[in-house]
């Protein structure tokens, strides 16, 4: 005869790193744009602004940390039409298939620039 098996309640914290998390922006000169970088989990801003020193920003001028369940974002295009779309995954290029140091600034020129604020840069 098999024996039943002897199961406990388990905690009621959640799974996984519960420590925030921190989206990190830096510029490497003063002439440069912000540019997202990473991420990082740490408790504060104090901490995550030494990890993120110290992983992604040694040389950089800025760094900005932003807490990532703050962080909401907006697009002129369907994220969820074009990632669903066949098509699209065969005519788009793969990271792997693009230099690092090549960006896109808005290829279907949408945007206003009226030389206030720095310009549209997506890093793909």
């Amino acid at each position: 005869m098999v024996e039943t098996a002897d199961r406990s309640r388990v905690g009621e914290e959640p799974r996984g790193d519960p420590t925030r998390e921190w989206e990190v922006f830096v510029r490497e000169n003063s002439d440069d744009p912000l540019r997202h970088v990473g991420s990082v989990s740490a408790p504060s801003a104090e901490v995550a602004h030494e990890q993120s020193s110290r992983l992604f920003a040694w040389y950089a001028d800025d760094l900005w940390l932003c807490p990532a369940d703050e962080v909401r974002r907006f697009s002129t295009h369907d994220l969820a039409e074009e990632e669903s779309s066949p098509e699209s995954e065969e005519s788009s290029p793969t990271p792997e298939d693009r230099s690092s140091s090549e960006a896109v600034v808005d290829e279907d020129e949408t945007a206003t620039y009226d030389g206030a604020d720095e310009p549209r840069v997506t890093e793909l």
